[in-house]
């Protein structure tokens, strides 16, 4: 698939993922328009079915009370792939140390229905909320967990 459809499947992806945090359907849009953004129009870009071009675009990002740079991922959310792997055989010690992060680890083992396991990977744009339970920012909780041995690997 060549890089323009691949773009275009990911900015209609986003475009419906916008109009349905707007708690709009494709009917909602064209009634709160007015008529001038037809709802097979929309799905059409949506599905990348059909060209948008920038002006049409900027307009219904408008429409959606939402700037166009939300379409377009920033360079953090580009590298949001990166991971931080803790050890869960010295869960004890890291809630005893870091007890917001330790309950920030246990909702995420509760949510994946993971109890079993030895090691917990969270992605490392997560450990933001992380340092968030504990009231540092994200670079000094990283520092932290390394030099106490809570980490197996982060890249």
């Amino acid at each position: 698939m060549e890089f323009d459809r691949i773009e275009a499947l990911r900015i209609g992806q986003e475009l419906k993922k916008i109009r349905k945090q707007r708690g709009l359907s494709l009917s909602d849009v064209e009634s709160f328009s007015e008529g001038r953004w037809k709802a097979v129009v929309v799905g059409s870009y949506e599905r990348a079915d059909r060209a948008i071009t920038i002006g049409r675009l900027s307009a219904l990002m408008a429409l959606y009370q939402t700037p166009v740079s939300a379409l377009f991922p920033r360079e953090e959310q580009m590298r949001s792939d990166a991971s931080v792997a803790f050890d869960l055989a010295r869960r004890e010690p890291l809630r005893q140390q870091h007890p917001g992060l330790a309950h920030f680890l246990s909702f995420v083992i509760n949510a994946r229905g993971d109890w079993n396991g030895h090691v917990i990977t969270i992605r490392k744009s997560d450990l933001h909320m992380a340092a968030h339970y504990e009231g540092i920012p994200a670079k000094e909780l990283l520092e932290k967990l390394e030099i106490n041995r809570f980490l197996l690997r982060w890249r």
